[in-house]
């Protein structure tokens, strides 16, 4: 086990700005008091194991662990998450950040509660505290329009097609990672060759569309075109793809290369057209629309 920390407990699915509140106030104390700092994710989300199997996050395990790099902490501790430990007793919770996590200062959002049936609050989790010699420190909401945000409000508005305003909470733009894969060629035959990504199945993605976004090849930005959806005029497959056309940019050969996609603004919803020409001509609107955009 690591070293005493300053620990931050949270849900951390989408590490929108609040996230980001207690991350920072757990690596400020971290530095201020000489402890490392670490925050608790638990896996897998506790949605899809108490409510909807089906849940989907808005950033799957590799996702979070890229985001979570760039705060410097030094452990990121994930609890597995099961109907068992949904039923663990809130004293029993605190023990373990104490004692197992060796947490001497916990850092949780306004109104946090844990433990079986969300019993245990913050008024008890500062008297547990207490008694291993540990201290609680709680971090107000963070608000946008005098509402707390939360990752709820962010997947509502990315259904809803408001990019701009999910990226405001967020504190960056929503993406998705992986690796290319070859697909049937189909686009090359439209004049516009695409990067092909099959995400995983528990990953959230918006509503089937077209995107404009930017996407990272060796962490160098290129600016594109990205359609969600079944591709309904060139495949009868029924999967659900992610297809980006870059501009401005001879598109190379790059099967197996892993890509972040940035999605900025929604286009258009995705459509099946009467005809291969007429999904061209609507690829060439597209493109220059989006070039408005950007």
């Amino acid at each position: 086990m690591t070293g005493d920390n300053v620990l931050a407990i949270g849900k951390f699915e989408s590490i929108h700005l609040g996230h980001r509140a207690l991350i920072n106030e757990a690596t400020r104390l971290a530095r201020q008091n000489g402890l490392d700092s670490a925050i608790m994710v638990l896996s897998p989300h506790p949605y899809t194991v108490l409510v909807d199997a089906n849940y989907k996050p808005l950033f799957t395990e590799d996702e979070r662990a890229y985001l979570l790099v760039n705060f410097g902490l030094d452990h990121v501790f994930v609890q597995p998450f099961d109907k068992g430990f949904a039923e663990i007793a809130p004293q029993d919770f605190c023990r373990k950040i104490f004692l197992d996590f060796r947490a001497r200062v916990v850092v949780v959002g306004e109104g946090y509660s844990f433990g079986r049936n969300r019993a245990g609050d913050i008024a008890l989790l500062r008297q547990e505290a207490k008694a291993f010699g540990a201290e609680v420190r709680v971090v107000p909401h963070c608000t946008a329009a005098d509402e707390a945000i939360s990752t709820s409000q962010i997947r509502n508005l990315l259904l809803a097609n408001k990019l701009p305003e999910a990226e405001q909470l967020l504190g960056f733009p929503f993406f998705a990672m992986g690796t290319t894969r070859q697909g049937r060629q189909l686009a090359r035959t439209l004049g516009c060759p695409t990067l092909n990504l099959y995400p995983h199945p528990s990953k959230f993605l918006p509503a089937d569309g077209v995107y404009a976004t930017l996407t990272y090849i060796d962490d160098i930005p290129h600016s594109g075109l990205t359609n969600i959806g079944l591709r309904p005029t060139v495949s009868q497959d029924n999967t659900r793809s992610v297809e980006t056309h870059l501009l401005n940019v001879k598109m190379p050969e790059l099967y197996g290369t892993r890509i972040k996609i940035e999605f900025l603004h929604f286009i258009r919803p995705e459509k099946k057209f009467a005809s291969i020409d007429e999904l061209k001509a609507q690829i060439k609107l597209d493109i220059r629309g989006m070039s408005c955009i950007l």
